[in-house]
């Protein structure tokens, strides 16, 4: 905590404020590290959560379901690896009220993210298939915990981001590439590609594999990677990922 005398001094730089609110928040809890903050200014070697800001319930790209992979995806490469999605299905503000269709998507979009944070329980939809689908998600996301632990030391070690983008594990700079600019699917780690349904009403979708073999997970088959899969099955209760094969 910063003395009497530290705020007094007037700083040059606004930012200077958010480096002192986060090494105040580290102090708060020494032991759990159950801290989370919003902001961070240097900050990057603090050992908290930093959150996404809070996002609407609805699908686009004005503060919806679709702006969650790019801003954790920012968040890595700024060096805030430990990033903590906002709450599953946003949060309803406006008296908006989310169906179920969108609240299975968003899950499927963050079970391969750092962290999962619920707000909105399954069985408020009164359907059972939903509160299945939610167990099976949460299943696997449980699967994976000995990625999730590497990863977490790799962040720690050496500054790498848990979730990346496409190109993190593309030789070539070659910009037009997919690898580039595809910003509705990520990487866990090197070896986890995730392309979840972001867009309503969608039954299926074009993913992009870069170069390398690929193992489907869900068809338990090789593909070929340096190409599209087009119209790619992924009804309400598939999430398409793929392991790299090495």
């Amino acid at each position: 905590m910063p003395d009497h005398t530290d705020l007094d001094v007037p700083f040059f730089n606004p930012s200077e404020y958010i480096k002192y609110y986060v090494n105040t928040a580290v102090k708060s809890d020494t032991t759990m590290r159950r801290q989370e903050v919003r902001v961070g200014c240097q900050t990057q070697s603090a050992p908290l959560m930093v959150r996404m800001l809070d996002r609407r319930s609805r699908w686009g790209i004005d503060n919806g379901l679709r702006t969650v992979i790019p801003t954790a995806l920012t968040f890595g490469l700024l060096g805030f690896p430990f990033v903590l999605p906002d709450m599953i299905g946003g949060n309803e503000y406006e008296d908006v009220t989310i169906d179920s269709e969108l609240y299975i998507r968003w899950l499927q979009v963050n079970i391969f993210l750092p962290a999962i944070q619920f707000s909105i329980p399954p069985w408020r939809f009164n359907d059972p298939s939903i509160t299945e689908q939610t167990k099976n998600l949460l299943n696997l996301r449980q699967s994976y915990r000995r990625t999730f632990e590497q990863l977490t030391d790799e962040a720690v070690r050496h500054g790498w981001p848990i979730v990346r983008p496409l190109w993190w594990i593309v030789a070539s700079t070659n910009t037009s590439s997919p690898a580039f600019w595809v910003d509705d699917q990520f990487l866990l780690g090197n070896d986890i590609l995730v392309a979840p349904v972001v867009e309503p009403g969608t039954l299926k979708r074009d993913i992009y594999l870069p170069p390398g073999q690929w193992k489907d997970v869900l068809a338990d088959n090789l593909v070929a990677g340096g190409r599209w899969l087009l119209n790619y099955p992924a009804d309400l209760n598939t999430l398409p990922f793929f392991e790299r094969q090495v």
